[in-house]
């Protein structure tokens, strides 16, 4: 049996779908037999009526610009505002406002299967030394000191310090659904997202400090004038003395570094400023655009916004960002656009706004969930 609560945020949620145009027959003909006979289920349903005129609900959908209301959103949950939903770029509804507060309803009936899913998915963060040597780095907050051979790590709390000589390059591997966080010997401080990977020595032992990424990582980089300090990527790099930006590396065809303070140089050729983008396409093309510091730098707190984007696209991303395979009909969600957020903390919350916005079913399937 289900709450009263419960049972109103299911009303609701079949009503924004009737707003938007999601009602599938079978859903129609149970609201129709609701209305019919169940008094409570016809009470909250006129009430829901009622305040769609009210406040011109229908109209506002209709009218909705995507865009902006991520952006208005985005600002409420700066202002500590933390559920937010999506919205499809069609016309669908994104969240209706009443009162000041968001309604929102959760996917309780799924959630043991879920949590079964992303245990089962759970991949390790993992050091491969020089020599070859496999570390697991644990994401808990119990700190840990792991002796090897050449180097003394101290890891806990999703984080890795260490204390070595070696200048012998080792790589840090990030899998999918994860997060972490790396301070090098010099000091400069690397947040890794998930499918990243980081080539690193321990010990820098050259004129320049020498690093190699393949994913997407944010650097506080240590001033030092006399050592530049080098990123590379797999067609570009970048120098800088002492700044903060981002590298991100999942487009190969476009790897794009965002700064948010100081100077660098991509390619040694072109000077960058606070505020812009580089994109440089096959290591050889450039341009720039400025960039929004909010968005960009989200992911290291647990989330990702995106912007009209193909269902079968924003797949792709949930795959890597939740460390658990997605695999979309493509021939229904054809010329299907969303616009919204991901949660990390929130994959029951995602897969609902799927099922609203783009009226996505789910299904679990081993370590891979279905839409149809």
């Amino acid at each position: 049996m289900f709450t009263q609560l419960e049972t109103q945020e299911k009303i609701f949620q079949l009503y924004i779908q009737k707003l938007s145009g999601h009602l599938s027959p079978e859903e129609e003909a149970h609201v129709k037999n609701m209305l019919a006979q169940d008094a409570g289920f016809r009470d909250t349903w006129n009430a829901l009526e009622e305040q769609d005129r009210s406040i011109q609900a229908t109209d506002y959908l209709q009218g909705l610009d995507p865009a902006a209301a991520l952006h208005q959103l985005k600002s409420k949950r700066s202002a500590r505002t933390r559920r937010l939903r999506m919205m499809s770029a069609a016309a669908a509804v994104l969240i209706l406002v009443s009162a000041g507060a968001y309604f929102i309803f959760p996917a309780k009936e799924k959630g043991t299967s879920l949590a079964e899913l992303v245990a089962k998915s759970k991949q390790t963060v993992n050091l491969i030394t020089a020599n070859g040597q496999s570390v697991t780095l644990n994401q808990d907050s119990a700190a840990k000191t792991i002796q090897l051979n050449n180097a003394v790590l101290n890891t806990g709390n999703g984080a890795l310090a260490y204390n070595s000589q070696d200048t012998a390059e080792n790589t840090l591997m990030v899998p999918p659904g994860e997060t972490y966080k790396l301070t090098l010997s010099d000091g400069t401080e690397v947040r890794l997202n998930a499918s990243t990977r980081l080539r690193f020595p321990f010990r820098f032992g050259k004129a320049t400090r020498d690093v190699y990424v393949d994913g997407e990582a944010y650097f506080k980089v240590t001033k030092d004038a006399a050592h530049p300090f080098v990123v590379h990527l797999p067609q570009s790099s970048v120098t800088v003395l002492g700044t903060s930006f981002n590298v991100n590396t999942y487009e190969a065809a476009a790897e794009k570094t965002s700064l948010v303070e100081g100077k660098v140089l991509l390619q040694n050729q072109w000077e960058l400023k606070p505020g812009m983008q580089g994109i440089v396409a096959a290591g050889k093309t450039y341009s720039t655009r400025e960039f929004d510091e909010e968005e960009v730098l989200s992911w290291m707190k647990g989330v990702y916004y995106f912007h009209k984007m193909p269902l079968a696209e924003l797949t792709v991303i949930a795959s890597r960002f939740y460390g658990i395979k997605f695999i979309p009909d493509n021939d229904k969600f054809a010329g299907i656009a969303v616009t919204g957020l991901m949660d990390r903390a929130k994959l029951p919350e995602f897969l609902t706004d799927l099922k609203t916005t783009a009226n996505a079913d789910f299904h679990f399937e081993q370590q891979t969930i279905l839409l149809k």
